[in-house]
């Protein structure tokens, strides 16, 4: 994809409908999260995060690194995780996305789905890990037990990224 405009510029000349749809459906994909589905394993991926890696994968300069902090609060007020968890995962990961941003002259579907498959086992571990902590578990069966949700979450992440594509045809279009 082409840039809509370089690392340092503003997208204040964007209509309102551009700039605002990418972090509406993202609180949307966190809303998904709290739908009554009962299960004994964890299998419903985080669609907050999947939205918003596509969208940061799809286009880097819509979003600076810092977005990802009140994205990662919403996500954990919303789903009612402990409050900092996403949010410094989110930020870890856009961040990383930066510096990958820095270092690579081009990117292709095959990396963005390697980086992203990477976010999602961090994010997912790191959550994991800092709840298990809180609350003193087993994290090795945790571990065997949140291992469909990465798998599905990974797995997901190219449809996503689909339609993060087919939505941003559309708030572009005039």
């Amino acid at each position: 994809m082409i840039p809509l405009i370089e690392k340092d510029q503003t997208l204040s000349w964007l209509p309102i409908k551009a700039q605002i749809t990418p972090l509406i459906m993202v609180l949307f994909a966190s809303l998904l999260e709290t739908g009554p589905l009962v299960s004994v394993l964890p299998l419903l991926p985080s669609f907050g995060l999947l939205v918003a890696l596509g969208w940061r994968l799809l286009r880097p300069e819509l979003w600076q690194a810092w977005i990802a902090l009140p994205l990662g609060m919403s996500n954990d007020l919303i789903n009612g995780q402990p409050l900092g968890i996403s949010m410094i995962s989110w930020t870890i990961c856009f961040l990383a996305f930066d510096i990958i941003d820095n270092r690579l002259v081009w990117r292709n579907y095959w990396q963005d789905w390697i980086f992203a498959s990477c976010a999602i086992i961090f994010c997912t571990l790191f959550s994991l890990f800092m709840t298990s902590w809180i609350i003193k578990g087993h994290t090795i069966l945790l571990i065997l037990s949140i291992m469909p949700e990465i798998l599905i979450s990974i797995l997901l992440f190219p449809l996503v990224e689909a339609l993060c594509a087919i939505v941003d045809r559309w708030r572009l279009a005039v």
